[in-house]
């Protein structure tokens, strides 16, 4: 008994070494809770016994035991229950798409550039046909252990797949500090790349898994794993959405080369991009009178009187999805703002009297809004700014998924100090699940999978819940829960202390924004603020901080991006003749190295083009080392050599349409 005693002593000071040294976020942790004991300001809930030849936990309150069987008989279960199966304890990292053929020809066509799957679908498609759920992988790659315990299961089924990374997570932090010393976890991270969440906040979870995510990420399409017991179900979900916040989701590879073809064309044609690199406190006419931004959330429709009632008090702020109900009730905006890049979003402005409606309204639009909607407002009232391109040097920009947090942040960069949030709701209506207004074009019920575990975690909708402005918590969308950790990002990174935001929604709690009711608000205290003047002010204003042109460092720029994609092009010819496709260990060292140069690590984040191949390769690897990581795979050389032809040809396609627009757009700039 003394040996055993003795040992599980100095395993728990081999772990508090290698997390100190390895993981000093966890050992911080750890040491606060030993501190605690030890001086008694935390009285333990648990307690590690030895007993009939295996350790257990005892819950002190209830006197039972975690395991009550013998530990080491339970993690040899667990790891004997691991298979290689695609449609067995996993997280799907991407989509599984069924494509016909006349689909793939159609999306592969240069016409259809805008389409999501350009340049994609046929790897897609080809990984759909010669690969099936009901496969198994030669390898596990990546593996999520979901509850801890006494951690005697994670070394067994470790021995058994040999996974290169493996994510450790377990919220009870108690529970974690007794697996130190039953779990050698330093002798763990010689197997495999460890990454730890203990007890993590939701920002410090989004962390950990993000870096777990994009290390490695060509294995990313199914992450298997594994729970100590049915209370962790539940917690894979937590996975699943933090998945869903990735940036490969938030700003696609389709939505890149959208922004990067398009973004240009409004500038060279002469249209004024607003600076957004600083704040404007000093000369915003938003900065001293109280700035009311609405979205088309639900409680926009519950509240649509008292902002009647009180619209002459308020600078007005609206995306343009709210129109509509605006329009109904005879509430004219001062700002609009609109990013989406879709032809079919200008039936957000039909029976719209748009020359009487906005006749003191000015306009601020993304680079990439379709051009009929562009053509619906008189062009002397349109403002613009880059959603994530680069075009304007030292202007911001921002890549988000939705309109609402990115008028969020506009409003707080232009000065706003006094802000108050009405129909940004950012989840589903808690009474009748609606995601938007009556009026809204996408408004109706959410449908999604609400049941506590699937086997099988997929991408698709899923609700989930999250704390709520006025309710414990509210329904969110997978989409909504992108958009609020965005939201939160604009807060941490943006709001100032002189600045006030109020959130008077009943959706989901917004960080940095105070609760308040709308009948709460003294709007008596408010000067009633005159149409033309606030729409002089605000012209003035965007005048003096906009710029509708390319200067010199922004041509010079250009220049460089363009030479950057001749290079690839470059490399790309040649590794199209130098492959050798007949030895996949030989292909594969060469196409790391292509990969490498599409990245250009040595310029990281200096050229477009290498952010683009950057979200490029992290959406259609996954679909490829899939491909080469079935087990059920033959001929295994045809494959190679047909995924090759297919890689090649579409990287060409995307260089080729980059360099050809860019030509087009260099030649304007001058003029």
């Amino acid at each position: 008994m003394h040996s055993i005693e003795q040992q599980a002593i100095e395993t728990f000071q081999t772990n508090l070494l290698y997390l100190q040294e390895s993981q000093p976020e966890v050992f911080q942790k750890i040491d606060i809770l030993n501190l605690a004991i030890e001086n008694g300001s935390y009285k333990e809930k648990y307690s590690l016994e030895y007993r009939n030849g295996y350790f257990d936990i005892l819950e002190l309150s209830s006197n039972h035991y975690l395991y009550n069987q013998d530990s080491n008989e339970h993690a040899n279960k667990l790891a004997k229950s691991i298979n290689y199966k695609k449609s067995d304890n996993v997280i799907e990292g991407f989509y599984n798409t069924n494509f016909t053929d006349e689909q793939v020809e159609k999306y592969d066509g240069i016409i259809n550039v805008n389409n999501i799957f350009f340049a994609t679908a046929k790897i897609m498609q080809y990984a759909a046909q010669n690969t099936s759920k009901n496969d198994e992988m030669k390898d596990i790659y990546k593996f999520i252990f979901c509850g801890i315990g006494l951690g005697l299961h994670l070394l067994k089924i470790q021995n058994k797949i040999n996974a290169s990374m493996l994510l450790i997570y377990e919220d009870n932090l108690e529970l974690f500090r007794l697996s130190l010393f039953t779990l050698n976890y330093q002798k763990l991270s010689q197997k495999a790349k460890l990454f730890f969440s203990i007890l993590d906040n939701e920002e410090q979870f989004q962390k950990v898994f993000y870096n777990f995510f994009t290390h490695g990420y060509t294995y990313n399409h199914y992450m298997k794993y594994a729970i100590l017991s049915q209370d962790d179900i539940g917690k894979i979900k937590r996975f699943q959405s933090a998945l869903l916040s990735s940036n490969y989701l938030i700003y696609p590879y389709s939505t890149q080369l959208k922004e990067l073809l398009k973004a240009p064309e409004y500038l060279v044609e002469k249209y004024p991009f607003l600076d957004l690199s600083k704040e404007y406190f000093d000369i915003s006419p938003l900065s001293k009178k109280p700035v009311i931004l609405i979205a088309s959330g639900p409680s926009l429709g519950k509240n649509i009187l008292w902002l009647q009632k009180n619209q002459d008090k308020f600078f007005i702020v609206c995306v343009m999805s709210s129109i509509k109900t605006l329009y109904k009730y005879s509430i004219k905006p001062d700002l609009v703002l609109h990013m989406d890049s879709q032809e079919l979003s200008i039936g957000l402005l039909d029976k719209i009297d748009i020359e009487n409606f906005f006749d003191q309204t000015l306009f601020i639009f993304s680079s990439v809004v379709a051009r009929n909607v562009l053509k619906r407002v008189p062009k002397d009232k349109i403002y613009c700014f880059e959603s994530a391109s680069r075009y304007k040097q030292g202007f911001r920009t921002f890549a988000s998924p939705s309109i609402g947090e990115v008028s969020y942040a506009i409003t707080l960069i232009l000065g706003t100090e006094e802000l108050y949030l009405l129909g940004l709701d950012m989840a589903l209506d808690p009474e009748t699940m609606a995601s938007h207004t009556q009026e809204h074009v996408f408004s109706g019920e959410a449908k999604g999978n609400s049941a506590e575990h699937e086997q099988y975690t997929s991408m698709r909708e899923t609700i989930f819940y999250t704390k709520g402005n006025f309710l414990e918590t509210v329904p969110i969308t997978s989409l909504f829960k992108i958009s609020l950790a965005v939201f939160n990002r604009y807060s941490k990174e943006l709001l100032h202390h002189n600045q006030k935001v109020f959130n008077l929604n009943n959706g989901a709690y917004l960080e940095g924004a105070q609760a308040l009711h709308v009948e709460d608000i003294d709007t008596k205290k408010f000067i009633t603020l005159e149409k033309r003047e606030k729409f002089n002010q605000l012209r003035s204003f965007f005048d003096a901080i906009s710029q509708n042109s390319m200067n010199k460092a922004d041509i010079d720029n250009l220049d460089e991006q363009i030479a950057e994609a001749k290079r690839l092009l470059s490399l790309v010819n040649a590794f199209k003749q130098s492959a050798t496709t007949s030895n996949y260990d030989i292909y594969i060292k060469q196409f790391y190295a292509l990969y490498a140069q599409l990245l250009n690590f040595e310029n990281q984040g200096k050229y477009d083009i290498n952010l683009l191949f950057s979200s490029y390769t992290q959406l259609i690897f996954g679909y490829i080392f899939d491909i080469f990581n079935t087990k059920q795979l033959k001929n295994q050389k045809r494959h190679v050599k047909k995924i090759n032809e297919i890689y090649i040809k579409q990287l060409l396609k995307i260089l080729n349409l980059y360099l050809t627009t860019m030509k087009v757009y260099r030649e304007w700039a001058e003029k």
